[in-house]
């Protein structure tokens, strides 16, 4: 076969055509080097099909073809960014949270916080030792505890707005995963529309990539992408890929062109998991099939588990028991008294809810009230949970194990309100309990009247009640106890605060005495004497440090962290760049490389047809 006379035209006219391509490529490139997301293209070029000439050289090339526009991507990359991304996310919201939360506990000349305010109290108690019977003392004494308890007040609002706001975002970042699984299971389809025909999807597939980088920073992804091959023609693929999204160990958020979604539903309030959560708390379930989803497992990140850890976190203290005793109506459980503590103690420490949720063998069962009592031969702590009418028997559970909220190993907003609920339970038990020793400027004894007391849910101030043994609450019989006590409703009795007179300042002896101070001198000891009150291995006054150095490990923690993930995910990046990114110096170098390849082949265009000039018109062939 002999080739056309005009054959030199069609080489030079591919090459023209292919350098064009390239050039505008070059000039796409350029134009989106700023781009969040986008992908470096580049003309991909193949020596077109030779013609056999049967001549002595045998085949002559036919010059060149643009088989498509492609980009540089390099999937293993990707997916240590999105890998790596989780953990930024991660500690991204632990460290803004934390910064919050350090906030609300400031205490400074500006501020004033529980230092301060806490010395105050003494001043003026200290005050009051020195002239117990003058109403004025008693009066701006009184002040510095109506500061106090408002302080206390203010922190629990404050943290549980937090919490709430910490609900709210759960829900939001629910609702933005949800929108990114539409997304991308719409981009699958698009691209493979375009991909089926022959041609690169690549702006689509770098904004599907950009939806990734997204939700890699929310739960933790993983990416596979597979072709669809042909089970007619010899299993060939047909151009078409089968792109699948996996978040939180393998659960199937996006599956080609379907994707699942997922949903938020709040807790009701026998479903509350610490005594302190406001209501309505979210849970995530899959919508289609009704089935939980957690983000809570210890190989999981993410910004969304962050939120969990915040707004859940009780540093993994909960009620355990290893060898539970169950009966048709009650869950027993029995704790040994392994350091000695004294039922003051246990029940100041309590954050579990009035009625709630025991978990028994996996199971989980709805109590409506329980009770706490001592055995005084063996010193266990014995806890009885009755279970709310409806529930199956949990008696075949006997010697499981049984746990009473879910651990969450974070320190979160339980954890910070356990704490100070644990400091104002003792020291109001402690304050109480002397105060009630004495007898007032009447000459009456205290009796049961409670310097500080609680609001209970009706706003009815209560007396409280000393006798720790038989904790009970059972809806419709709340006993006066020291666990339903909180920072939330912590208040100062509002009979002394109208008649000053009605605090205690001396032992009662039957006689009015308006200048013996015993009892003040005793009540001054429990803000650095540890022996009258110790929490956490420190005196009363340290509770401010206590609760700092907690909050600044984890506020250092999350920053430690993040920059270690953030730097770890900037080397990802560099090298996720060096194969993705647009250069401008390599895209200039590439331009005048491609411009003088499209000079050349309009100079071979050029010198051909000269060539067929001469040929045709001068030779007259």
């Amino acid at each position: 076969m002999a080739t056309s006379q005009f054959f030199g035209l069609m080489i030079g006219y591919s090459g023209l055509t292919a350098y064009q391509a390239a050039e505008n490529t070059v000039a796409n490139n350029v134009a989106n080097v700023e781009t969040e997301g986008y992908s470096k293209q580049y003309t991909a070029r193949k020596a077109s099909d030779a013609l056999r000439t049967y001549t002595s050289y045998g085949m002559q090339g036919t010059g060149v073809t643009v088989t498509g526009i492609e980009q540089y991507r390099n999937l293993y990359f990707d997916n240590k960014y999105w890998d790596n991304n989780a953990d930024v996310g991660r500690y991204e919201s632990h460290g803004l949270y934390m910064t919050r939360i350090e906030k609300f506990f400031e205490d400074s000349s500006s501020v004033k916080g529980f230092s301060t305010i806490y010395n105050s109290f003494f001043s003026g108690l200290e005050e009051l030792s020195k002239n117990p019977g003058q109403t004025s003392t008693r009066t701006a004494f009184i002040g510095t505890a109506q500061t106090l308890t408002e302080y206390f007040r203010t922190m629990s609002n404050r943290l549980k707005n937090e919490q709430e706001s910490l609900n709210s975002e759960i829900k939001t970042t629910v609702e933005r995963i949800n929108t990114i699984a539409e997304e991308i299971a719409s981009l699958n389809k698009q691209v493979n529309v375009i991909e089926l025909q022959g041609h690169s999807a690549n702006e689509l597939r770098d904004k599907r990539a950009l939806l990734v980088d997204e939700l890699s920073k929310i739960v933790d992804v993983k990416v596979t992408e597979t072709p669809i091959l042909n089970e007619s023609d010899n299993n060939k693929p047909t151009g078409a890929n089968r792109y699948i999204v996996q978040i939180s160990n393998g659960a199937a958020l996006v599956e080609g062109y379907d994707y699942n979604e997922l949903e938020v539903i709040g807790r009701s309030t026998k479903e509350r998991r610490h005594q302190t959560d406001v209501d309505g708390l979210y849970d995530i379930r899959w919508k289609n099939t009704q089935s939980p989803f957690s983000v809570m497992a210890d190989n999981l990140s993410g910004s969304l588990k962050a939120l969990f850890e915040l707004r859940d976190g009780n540093n993994n203290e909960v009620l355990r028991c290893d060898n539970v005793s169950c009966n048709s109506g009650s869950v027993t459980m029995k704790i040994p008294n392994t350091n000695g503590e004294t039922m003051e103690e246990v029940v100041s420490k309590l954050n579990m809810p009035p009625e709630g949720v025991v978990n028994v063998g996996g199971y989980d069962y709805h109590y409506e009230s329980w009770s706490l009592d001592e055995d005084t031969h063996t010193g266990e702590f014995i806890y009885t949970f009755a279970l709310s009418p409806g529930e199956s028997d949990p008696s075949s559970l006997t010697g499981q194990k049984a746990r009473v909220g879910n651990p969450v190993d974070y320190q979160g907003i339980p954890y910070y309100m356990s704490q100070m609920n644990e400091w104002i339970r003792q020291f109001a038990y402690r304050f109480n309990e002397r105060e009630k020793k004495g007898e007032d400027l009447n000459g009456d004894p205290m009796g049961d009247r409670s310097f500080f007391q609680y609001k209970d849910v009706h706003g009815v101030l209560q007396e409280m009640n000393e006798d720790y043994t038989g904790v009970v609450y059972s809806e419709g019989q709340p006993a006066a106890n020291y666990y339903l006590l909180t920072a939330e409703n912590l208040f100062v009795n509002e009979d002394i605060i109208k008649d000053p007179r009605l605090m205690s300042t001396t032992e009662k002896d039957g006689d009015v005495n308006t200048d013996a101070s015993d009892i003040v001198e005793e009540l001054l000891k429990i803000k650095d004497n540890k022996a009258v009150m110790e929490f956490r291995g420190c005196t009363s006054s340290e509770f401010l440090t206590c609760i700092l150095s907690d909050i600044s490990l984890n506020s250092m923690s999350a920053k430690t962290f993040k920059t270690n993930s953030t730097n770890i995910q900037l080397a990802i990046q560099t090298q996720r760049d060096s194969v993705s990114s647009v250069d401008d110096d390599e895209e200039a170098l590439d331009l005048v490389k491609f411009q003088n390849a499209y000079n050349l082949n309009a100079k071979v265009i050029q010198t051909m047809t000269e060539i067929y000039d001469r040929l045709i018109l001068q030779t007259g062939v």
